[in-house]
Parts: structure tokens; C-alpha cells; sequence
């Protein structure tokens, strides 16, 4: 069972806990206020009242399996920034964190961040799928049913074809580009033999998704966002530009 803390319980980490709480993962909560963790606590699988800005509170409550941390520190922005830093320390594999503004983003980044949120371009739910799925590392609605999402290749399909495995005949799959460990994402041919840590960009329905992942989504409301997925690219070609 996948296990995940969230430090600090403004609107965004109350709405990713009140979505988790739904699913079979083991949610841990801190935060300073203790009339929030009294709100929760009974639902939790553990909380502490806590002030997180200590990295060694933090290495004595965080349990050691631990999968991913969600951090929302409200509006401080210096406090999301030092809690991300500590848990980066921990060695947190999956550190996802609330940002107030693009700078604000991109210091998270810098301090370990793997995730960057920013909850008014962002659904909370959107963070669910990313932490349940092994294989799925971005998720991106766009309208309606269709979903663009990067995947790692499964270790089963290592070795094989893009032609040998048909993700559009046997998954409903559209395989729109492939990305190495070595470089960025960029075209390839039926021709092409996965190697591992590759990594796919593809684009179906949010069902071919859920087969195709093992993951089944509990809702399937998502709103139209495509300047999100536009935004994705711009960031991936300033990186490779950069």
C-alpha cells in the first residue's frame, strides 16, 4: 500500500487528503495547527501536530517508506520552500508542493521539488493517478475523455518493438513520441526497440489509459485545460533550450 505525508493542511493539502482518503493509500498528516489535525486525525493512518519547519522533526515522524510528500504551506512561500529542501534531504523519492507563482515554481524546483502544483491551473485530482500508477509520470486532461499523459515503458515491453507491440490496435493508444534517458522527446519508426527507462508520450481516452496502467481513476470529471498541455511542451523546449 502506497503511504504519503502531507505537511501543512491549507486548501490544497485538505483537498488531495480528502481525495486519497478515498483510495487504498496510507495518508500521514502534519501541520502546526492542532484543531486542523483534530479535524482529521480519525481518518489519517498517522498525524502529528508539528511545526515542519525542522529537518530533524521531520526525520524522526516521516516514516522511512514513505512514497511521496505533499507540502502546502499556504501562502508562505519561504516556509514551502525550506520544507521542500528538508524533505529533499531526506531523500524523499516523489516531493510534490503547492507554488503561489511561477518563481515561486521554479525555486521549488532548484530545492528538490519533483512536482510543481500551482492549484489554479491544476485540479487536486490530478495528483492522485501520479502517485497510485507505477508507470504514469505526467497526466494532463484536455477535453472530454481524452487524456495526453508520459509513461514509462513497462519493463514486459523492454526489448520489443513499437511495431511488435501495436498500442493502438491492442490498447486504444496513440504512441505520439519517444523520449531516452540520453535525450528529449522526439520521433521515431515502427522500427524502434525500447530500451529501459524510456519513457513515452501518448495520447487516448482515460479507459485505454487505465488498462494500459493497471490503475483504474475512482471519477472521470476532468475540465477542459489545454493551455495546460500547451504549457507542458513550452517548458520542455525552454529546458532542452536551456
Amino acid at each position: 500500500m502506497k503511504q504519503v505525508a502531507i505537511l501543512g493542511l491549507s486548501h490544497f493539502g485538505k483537498s488531495v487528503l480528502e481525495e486519497l482518503l478515498e483510495l487504498k493509500v496510507e495518508v500521514f498528516i502534519m501541520d502546526k495547527d492542532r484543531q486542523i489535525i483534530d479535524a482529521y486525525k480519525d481518518a489519517a493512518a498517522g498525524s502529528v501536530v508539528l511545526d515542519v519547519l525542522n529537518v530533524e522533526n521531520l526525520r524522526k515522524v516521516i516514516p522511512e517508506s514513505t512514497d511521496a510528500v505533499i507540502i502546502d504551506m499556504g501562502d508562505s512561500i519561504e516556509a514551502s520552500i525550506l520544507a521542500t529542501s528538508y524533505c529533499a534531504k531526506l531523500k524523499i523519492k516523489t516531493i510534490i508542493v503547492k507554488a503561489e507563482t511561477e518563481s515561486h515554481g521554479e525555486i521549488l524546483e532548484l530545492v528538490g521539488a519533483t512536482k510543481v502544483v500551482f492549484p489554479n491551473k491544476e485540479a487536486a485530482k490530478r495528483i492522485s493517478p501520479l502517485l497510485l500508477s507505477s508507470v504514469l509520470l505526467n497526466y494532463l486532461p484536455v477535453s472530454g475523455k481524452l487524456v495526453i499523459a508520459e509513461l514509462a515503458i513497462p519493463d514486459h515491453l523492454i526489448g520489443k518493438t513499437v511495431q511488435e507491440i501495436e498500442f493502438q490496435t491492442k490498447h486504444q493508444l496513440n504512441l505520439i513520441s519517444i523520449r531516452s534517458i540520453e535525450g528529449e522527446f522526439d520521433q521515431f519508426d515502427e522500427g524502434y526497440t525500447f530500451k529501459p527507462k524510456d519513457i513515452g508520450l501518448f495520447s487516448g481516452t482515460d479507459e485505454a489509459l487505465d488498462r494500459f496502467t493497471g490503475y483504474v481513476l475512482k471519477e472521470k470529471q476532468h475540465k477542459t485545460i489545454a493551455e495546460q498541455f500547451l504549457s507542458l511542451f513550452k517548458h520542455k523546449k525552454a529546458k532542452a533550450q536551456g
